[in-house]
């Protein structure tokens, strides 16, 4: 499990990094090879978000009935909600695209699209963070007491 979640984030920072170039070359040479690549990367990203949070949801330990349910109900609320706003701005840019040919090359909307999933990453990043040290410190809390 702990050689999936390394390549999870290695794979994001990878995507992350490939939307990054993907970005400034459809930036400065604007051909429509660099923006179907970047929309590929986007897809990509939003699916690398989608599993590291399905495999860091396993983190939540059951030893103290409200403790880890707060614990397990923080996380699930910071990384549904960064999901769900991630997933609905992308649909709304493919939506657009039905009515304007031209939204998917806007620069301004590539580089929002970055600038959001990259902050998404980091909010999960920051989740997943919190989530550990907080299960931590109730597992070393639980064990130090019954000693």
């Amino acid at each position: 499990m702990i050689k999936r979640n390394i390549k999870i984030s290695i794979g994001a920072i990878v995507i992350n990094f490939l939307l990054l170039i993907f970005a400034i070359f459809s930036v400065i040479l604007k051909k429509d090879l660099y923006y179907d690549w970047y929309w590929i990367f986007v897809t990509l990203m939003l699916l690398f978000e989608v599993l590291y949070v399905l495999i860091w949801s396993k983190v939540g330990i059951n030893l103290d009935k409200h403790k880890s349910n707060t614990i397990n109900r923080s996380f699930n609320d910071i990384t549904v909600v960064t999901i769900v706003m991630s997933g609905l701005l992308y649909i709304a840019v493919l939506f657009y695209e039905f009515l304007d040919k031209s939204i998917k090359t806007n620069l301004f909307v590539i580089w929002l699209m970055y600038v959001l999933l990259t902050l998404a990453i980091l909010f999960n990043y920051l989740a997943v963070y919190s989530a550990n040290k907080e299960t931590k410190e109730l597992v070393e809390k639980t064990f130090n007491k019954k000693k």
